[in-house]
């Protein structure tokens, strides 16, 4: 009990030494708080976003790798295939075909939509798009830029959705039947009921794309989205297609686990997947959505070792000076017959009690300023990325998949994560605890074992 109301004593004896300390410990704590709190909510976003898109298994070729001597095709019974492993958790078909509207007009061209080839025999060209997808939910854009004005979501094979601007040029109502045939396969013919009318909104990414396909003489209905249809991949699969000519597969497979990446990609090697595809997470969008918050992580962590090295610092010199002012005091307490043990007890309750009381205000101060200090960062993250991504966005890779040719940013469709939420929880909390514990026993250690190797004897009379 002695050892306790001493020290207590002492933390009023020795004020400046002790709120010092006090302060270089209480920066510490505030800011170990922050970072590990935003570092802890970053890490949970990041994993997640791993989780959905580096889980994502990309299979296409890239031309710019292997140019147009090494194109080839999968089989539409080869993408199936490959969606029977063990290694994946989920796969989403997806078909775009390049379509040709037989009985309405395309968006942006009133003679392209109606008027038949010369020979029937020939390719068309194309005015739109009819896209098959096997999960309606995996719909780019619906809750967001794309909206039901009416109807609802096809269910069944042979229904369709189709844009407002598409049926407003038509006269187009729910329950009509529109006639769609492949533009470059020629036998594939589609009867769709339509169930659905979506408005289409333009964003600023596909505005600056239609002005750059208008600048460049590309200007054509079927790069209209407004011309879009989207389908049941069922009902896309139904004519019956061999081969993938004619149709841009864009399967997607989730892994289970983003580290099988290497297994899922010998597995279908082994299923006949040719050496020119190739196996790949989506790592430009993994980084854009991810950036941000692994730069704002990295510069908190930085900023806390070395908060964490410099308070460890000062504290083993403010301890380390401190020595002569409690020389005689030791030597006193010796010469009582008090045990070194004790005495050191004493000095480590001190340093308890002043980390104890930074602890306490140290948590409730990090957590206040942990979401202002997250929003500030990431928002400096944000604008930096912004402006690095805008030279590397104005070329794409030109993959093939399908036999279909496009220009594709990899990256395209997302966005980085401009917001973030934190707040500190339980494993930050006992965190804390234990560098607040390290923080006492650094700033107690250095006296304590330089005052204890004193005899009580030479102390007094070096006082004396």
């Amino acid at each position: 009990m002695y050892i306790i109301s001493n020290a207590i004593k002492n933390l009023f004896r020795n004020k400046g030494r002790n709120i010092l300390i006090a302060a270089v410990t209480l920066a510490i704590i505030i800011s170990a708080v922050v970072t590990l709190t935003i570092n802890n909510a970053s890490s949970v976003i990041i994993d997640e976003a791993r989780l959905d898109i580096a889980s994502r298994v990309d299979i296409s070729i890239d031309l710019f790798t292997h140019g147009r001597d090494g194109r080839q095709t999968i089989t539409v019974e080869q993408y199936v295939s490959f969606a029977d492993s063990a290694y994946l958790r989920h796969t989403v078909f997806q078909a775009e075909m390049q379509a040709w509207f037989g009985n309405f007009f395309a968006v942006g061209d009133f003679e392209m939509g109606l008027t038949p080839p010369p020979d029937p025999n020939m390719p068309h060209s194309p005015v739109g798009k009819l896209t098959g997808h096997s999960e309606p939910s995996h719909i780019s854009g619906f809750g967001t830029y794309r909206h039901f004005v009416e109807g609802r979501m096809f269910e069944s094979i042979n229904e369709a959705i189709i844009t407002e601007e598409l049926a407003n040029l038509n006269s187009l109502q729910l329950g009509d039947i529109i006639h769609i045939e492949s533009a470059f396969q020629h036998g594939k013919h589609f009867e769709l009921e339509i169930v659905g009318i979506f408005s289409h909104e333009v964003d600023e990414v596909e505005a600056f794309q239609s002005i750059v396909w208008e600048m460049m003489g590309f200007s054509l209905p079927s790069m209209i989205s407004q011309n879009e249809i989207f389908t049941s991949f069922e009902t896309l699969m139904s004519v019956g297609w061999e081969t993938a000519d004619g149709l841009d597969m864009r399967l997607e497979y989730y892994l289970r686990n983003p580290n099988d990446l290497v297994r899922f990609e010998a597995e279908v090697r082994a299923k006949g997947l040719p050496d020119v595809f190739g196996v790949t997470i989506n790592q430009a969008a993994l980084d854009r959505v991810t950036g941000p918050l692994e730069g704002m992580r990295s510069a908190a962590m930085t900023f806390t070792i070395v908060i964490l090295i410099l308070g460890a610092i000062v504290l083993v010199l403010v301890s380390y000076l401190a020595i002569r002012e409690r020389k005689y005091e030791v030597g006193v307490l010796r010469a009582m017959g008090m045990e070194r043990g004790k005495i050191a007890c004493g000095i480590f309750s001190e340093a308890i009690m002043i980390t104890a009381l930074c602890l306490i205000i140290g948590l409730g101060a990090g957590s206040a300023i942990a979401q202002p200090m997250a929003d500030r960062l990431l928002a400096g993250e944000v604008e930096t990325q912004a402006e690095a991504v805008m030279g590397a966005e104005e070329g794409g890779r030109v993959l093939m998949s399908g036999g279909q040719v496009q220009t594709d940013d990899p990256a395209s469709g997302y966005r980085p994560i401009s917001d973030i939420e934190v707040a500190i929880g339980m494993d930050v909390i006992i965190q804390i605890i234990f560098i607040a514990l390290a923080l006492a026993a650094v700033s107690s250690v250095i006296g304590i074992i330089r005052i204890t190797q004193y005899e009580p004897l030479k102390i007094l009379r070096e006082r004396a």
